[in-house]
């Protein structure tokens, strides 16, 4: 039987006890230095510090999630500032596109006024317009009130644009040359010939016109000018109505006709004139 004393555990656990003992004496020095690092004894400042180095270190990386929080909250404020300097930009550039459109609108009224200057107008604005296959017209800001009445012109600076079909006391339709139910007596530039233009289903959505009625045996080409004749009550004469790009047909043939450019882009103006005398 073996009354033998081990020796080896005692030794093991007095190991660890002086160990932990050892550490625990290390921390309370370190943690004692870092609160003694800032003494107005300078030895004792400088001994502290260097005792407490791994406290200062594990302190500046919670300091520095600090920092990071408030450079996030700097960066926030930062972009909210920039953010509403990019709305007020926006309503500056907002306002001065406003003020472009303006001018480009009375120069528009103006130029027209100029071109039709040996007439008494009224200018108006386009408020509305119809989106119908069929049909081709726009409604204005000016009516009775305003001196505009059922069958008078309508032009632009660059020609006729339409006729006032209906009209209120506040606003009036107009009705384009382009609508299908409307024909325009014109003369042909360089022939002084009478021919009718005419507004048509499929070539509206072009901006388009069809000239027909055009006299056997006479010459037109591609680039003639048409111009309002002056016969019947809607459209005085003289009036750019548009120009010849095709002529469909030989000449000597009834069936003959001419597709017509008119000078007027009217899905794209925004200004026009009502002729009112």
């Amino acid at each position: 039987m073996d009354y033998g004393i081990d020796f080896s555990d005692n030794v093991q656990k007095r190991k660890k006890k002086l160990i932990f003992i050892a550490v625990f004496i290390v921390l309370v020095i370190m943690f004692v230095a870092f609160f003694f690092r800032n003494s107005n004894n300078k030895v004792v400042s400088k001994v502290a510090t260097v005792i407490s180095k791994p406290i200062i270190v594990v302190y500046d990386l919670f300091n520095k999630d600090d920092i990071g929080s408030m450079d996030l909250e700097t960066l926030k404020a930062e972009y909210e500032e920039l953010k509403k300097q990019k709305e007020e930009l926006e309503i500056q550039a907002l306002e001065s596109q406003k003020i472009l459109d303006d001018n480009q609108m009375l120069k528009e009224m103006l130029d027209i006024k100029k071109e039709y200057q040996h007439y008494k107008t009224v200018m108006g604005k386009i408020v509305y317009r119809e989106h119908d296959n069929w049909t081709q017209t726009f409604t204005i800001n000016v009516g009775t009130n305003d001196g505009v009445q059922v069958d008078q012109t309508v032009v632009h600076k660059d020609g006729l644009v339409g006729y006032i079909s209906s009209v209120s006391e506040t606003t009036a339709t107009v009705t384009t040359i382009l609508d299908v139910s409307t024909s325009v007596s014109v003369n042909i530039s360089t022939i002084n010939e009478p021919a009718v233009v005419n507004g048509d289903l499929e070539l509206k959505s072009q901006n388009k016109l069809k000239l027909t009625y055009i006299p056997l045996d006479t010459e037109i080409a591609v680039s003639d000018m048409l111009y309002t004749s002056g016969i019947g009550v809607k459209y005085p004469s003289s009036i750019p109505v548009g120009k010849i790009i095709e002529v469909v047909n030989s000449k000597n043939d009834v069936n003959r006709y001419a597709l017509v450019e008119p000078c007027v882009d009217i899905s794209k103006i925004s200004e026009v004139a009502v002729i009112i005398n």
